[in-house]
């Protein structure tokens, strides 16, 4: 058979591994792949997972298959019903992303379920009963959000912006709940304080892109109540002035056992900051990257412990 394509493609005649039709299926393919990791959920459940492996850093323990996973599927659920629920609205703001969701729109329900049924017998057989019920909370909360949570935001003002934030927030306490290491420090709630004020940060960069849906659905977002250049200078000063707090931290208080590698994560201001230049460009693919605002965190911290260490 290898003589066979040797002596073909000697005559001019094009092997079969590169076929037009081949090529064509294998970018198609491609493009599906990368447009469900950062339009359906993924990149964004990448966030949420690594806001516990941060907080696993900060506690010294060591983060398991099981937790991961379980985290994994409960923001990817949440994210997916999310887009399933809001597509008509997702349109007018964000047309690549609801194109994506209607080509599979009709198996989301049956992934929603599958999802659903695996997450309940992996909750069953690894955790305990304090992180069963921490869990089952987080994703009812997060079901709800898009149903019913965010439509309160017509009446207070950035309502769904702390919701979202203080899920993030409390997520950095799941590692101490599910291995029982009840020795929560004085750090990590000050760092689920931090992770709360980058969370809300986050969802004002993400009400810039949707400015008329949430006029339409008349939401009090930040963006619709003070316009797009005030919310820019307050993102400008939340990222630094959040970006700053470990390193100043490291310094100002030694007792509170802020490790050297932290020193590191004063590089968010970098990274948002490049977001932030994106969106003011019109590159949309900006607010993308922002969706995956805590990724970076357990990254640096590495970064510095391997260049410390």
């Amino acid at each position: 058979m290898a003589a066979n394509i040797f002596l073909g493609a000697r005559q001019g005649q094009r092997p079969p591994s590169s076929n037009p039709n081949s090529r064509r299926i294998m970018s198609k393919f491609l493009k599906f792949i990368l447009d469900e990791v950062f339009y359906n959920g993924h990149f964004q459940t990448w966030g949420s997972l690594a806001i516990v492996i941060f907080s696993s850093q900060l506690l010294h323990v060591n983060i398991t298959w099981d937790l991961l996973l379980i985290v994994y599927l409960l923001f990817y659920l949440i994210y997916l019903k999310d887009r399933y629920y809001d597509i008509d609205i997702d349109s007018l703001t964000n047309q690549h992303r609801s194109r994506h969701i209607r080509n599979i729109y009709k198996y989301i329900p049956y992934v929603i379920f599958c999802g659903v049924t695996t997450l309940t017998a992996l909750l069953y057989f690894f955790s305990n009963f304090s992180a069963f019920i921490f869990i089952i909370a987080v994703g009812v909360f997060g079901f709800l959000y898009g149903s019913h949570l965010k439509k309160a935001t017509a009446i207070i003002p950035c309502f769904k912006n702390i919701c979202v934030a203080l899920v993030f927030a409390v997520l950095v306490f799941l590692p101490a709940i599910y291995y029982g290491v009840f020795a929560t420090t004085w750090l990590v709630i000050l760092s689920a304080t931090v992770i709360f004020v980058r969370g809300l940060m986050m969802q004002f960069f993400l009400d810039l892109k949707d400015i008329e849906g949430d006029k339409k659905n008349k939401l009090k977002t930040l963006p619709v109540l003070w316009g797009r250049e005030k919310v820019y200078n307050l993102i400008n000063v939340l990222n630094f002035s959040t970006a700053l707090f470990f390193p100043v931290l490291y310094f100002a208080a030694p007792g509170l056992g802020v490790g050297a590698p932290m020193f590191f994560l004063a590089g968010l201001a970098l990274v948002d900051s490049y977001y932030l230049n994106m969106i003011r460009k019109g590159n949309l693919f900006g607010y993308v990257l922002v969706g995956g605002e805590f990724i970076s965190w357990p990254i640096l911290v590495y970064l510095g412990k391997f260049i410390i260490f």
